[in-house]
C-alpha cells in the first residue's frame, strides 16, 4: 500500500505546505478531496498560506463583486474556492483544510453536524494556544442576506473571538468525500479586502472592522504553533494519529494539471455574475 493510499497506519496525513498561489492551493485542495473520495488517500488535516495574497471568491458567488482594478492596485489574485460561502482575502492569516470521508464523522456526517464536530476540533486547538475561542449559535436569522464578505457575520458553528468572528469556514462533499477549509485571520486587513470589492450595501470598513478578529491582538502571530496546536487538537478530537506525509508525486501531477485547466482559467474564475449586472 502506498503512501498515498487509503491508510497511513490507520492514522490520518498532516501536510504543512509553503505559500502559494490560490491557483495551487485550490487545486491541491480538490486533490484530496478527490482522494478521501475513492479511497486512494487517507484523511488530510492541511495547513497552507497564499502568495501573492489571494481573494478567493464563493463556489457560487458573482464575479462582478470584484473590483479588477483594485486588486491590480494592490498585488492581489483572485481564484474561484470549490467550497460556497462569499469572499475572503487570504493575507496574514492561516488556512486550514481537512479533507475526508463523511462517514468518518459517523452520526454527524450532515452539514451542520459536521461543521460543528470539526469546529469543535478548531476551537479546541486555539484554545490551547490561550486563545478563548467560542462557537456561534445556531440563528433563526441565519438565512438572512448577506453582502459579500466573509467575515461580515458569523455563520452556525463558526469561530468567535469575544464575540466577533476569526475564523471563515465553507464546505463541499464529493462521492462520500468531505473537504471542509477556512481562514484563520491573524492580522485581518479590512482596508484592503474593501479596496478589491465592489459593495453595494452602503456599509463602510467600520462595521466589518467592528465584528472581525484576529490572533494579533492575543500576541498570537506565528503560523508554526497555530498549526501545531489545532493538529493536536484533531488528533485527540478523532482519537487518531497524525503523521506528516508529504504529497505523492501523482497528487502533484493533479494538482498541476487542475490549478492549470481550472483554477487559473477565466472560464471558471469569472463564470457568474449577477442578475443585477
Amino acid at each position: 500500500m502506498s503512501r498515498s493510499s487509503a491508510s497511513t497506519s490507520d492514522g490520518w496525513r498532516l501536510l504543512l505546505d509553503k505559500p502559494a498561489s490560490g491557483a495551487w492551493n485550490m487545486a491541491v485542495d480538490e486533490v484530496l478531496l478527490d482522494g478521501v473520495a475513492a479511497g486512494t488517500a487517507p484523511p488530510t488535516l492541511r495547513f497552507y498560506a497564499w502568495t501573492p495574497p489571494c481573494l478567493s471568491l464563493g463556489y457560487f458567488q458573482p464575479f462582478d463583486v470584484v473590483d479588477i482594478d483594485g486588486c491590480r492596485a494592490l498585488g492581489v489574485e483572485v481564484v474561484r474556492r470549490p467550497t460556497g460561502g462569499r469572499a475572503i482575502l487570504h493575507d496574514r492569516e492561516l488556512t486550514y483544510s481537512i479533507a475526508l470521508p463523511a462517514s468518518v464523522l459517523g452520526q454527524d456526517g450532515g452539514v451542520l453536524p459536521s461543521y460543528y464536530r470539526l469546529s469543535l476540533a478548531l476551537q479546541d486547538g486555539l484554545r490551547r494556544l490561550g486563545v478563548p475561542a467560542t462557537l456561534a449559535p445556531e440563528s433563526p436569522g441565519s438565512s438572512a442576506a448577506h453582502g459579500p464578505v466573509c467575515f461580515d457575520r458569523p455563520s452556525a458553528h463558526e469561530i468567535l473571538l469575544h464575540g466577533r468572528k476569526l475564523v471563515g469556514s465553507a464546505q463541499t462533499r464529493r462521492g462520500g468525500g468531505l473537504l471542509q477549509h477556512g481562514s484563520i485571520l491573524i492580522e485581518p486587513r479590512i482596508d484592503k479586502l474593501l479596496a478589491c470589492l465592489h459593495r453595494t450595501d452602503g456599509s463602510g470598513s467600520r462595521g466589518l472592522e467592528e465584528g472581525v478578529a484576529g490572533l494579533a491582538e492575543l500576541g498570537v502571530t506565528d503560523p508554526g504553533p497555530i498549526s501545531s496546536a489545532i493538529g493536536a487538537a484533531f488528533a485527540a478530537g478523532f482519537g487518531v494519529g497524525l503523521a506528516q506525509v508529504p504529497l505523492q508525486p501523482e497528487e502533484e501531477e493533479a494538482a498541476r494539471v487542475l490549478a492549470r485547466a481550472k483554477y487559473q482559467s477565466a472560464r471558471w474564475t469569472e463564470r457568474l455574475v449577477s442578475a443585477f449586472a
